[in-house]
């Protein structure tokens, strides 16, 4: 017989599971690695669909402003559209700020105001809500009669920049009406 061909290899080894924990300990390693991604993975998920459901609000704001904007002739009128509950205020173009920049076209006597609107986290009319809607009503430099742009910017308070803005324009005619 050859001598050390036996299944021990021949030899007396110092530990003879050494071999085991140490694939036992890069396993647990690797494991570990790939809950830690996973986990923040997750969590990542989870904030963009809160980001998300935020954006669909906005948008469902931004929409119902427009439609009110599109039905009114004057600031005051899209104010009784959406006002509920004491949330909505009008504020001369000198004091709307947003994010520390004035509005653009604030220039000129009440060329452009703005309608604040406030809601709760579910978007129910509320005063003290930490969501708002800001419809900027911009009149033509001329008379009566033109294009009234309107500007609508949803903020939240946790966000400096608006979460989402919608620009739109429509015509009103001298007699006070649209076309």
């Amino acid at each position: 017989m050859i001598e050390g061909s036996g299944r021990t290899g021949g030899g007396k080894s110092g530990h003879p599971g050494t071999a085991f924990y140490i694939e036992a300990l890069l396993l647990a390693g690797v494991f570990t690695i790939v809950v830690l991604i996973l986990t923040r993975v997750f969590v990542m998920s989870g904030q963009m669909g809160k980001d998300a459901a935020l954006l669909t609000n906005a948008v469902h704001l931004a929409e119902n402003g427009a439609e009110a904007v599109a039905s009114s002739h004057s600031l005051e009128e899209v104010r009784k559209l959406l006002e509920e509950n004491g949330n909505g205020e009008i504020l001369e173009s000198s004091k709307a700020e947003a994010g520390g920049e004035a509005y653009e076209g604030a220039s000129g006597e009440n060329r452009a105001r703005i309608l604040r609107v406030h809601y709760d986290e579910e978007l129910n009319p509320d005063a003290e809500g930490g969501i708002w809607m800001d419809i900027q009503w911009i009149e033509p430099d001329s008379g009566e009669e033109g294009l009234v742009k309107s500007i609508i910017n949803i903020y939240r308070t946790d966000r400096p920049d608006p979460v989402y803005t919608l620009e739109t324009e429509v015509f009103i005619s001298e007699k006070g009406g649209q076309l």
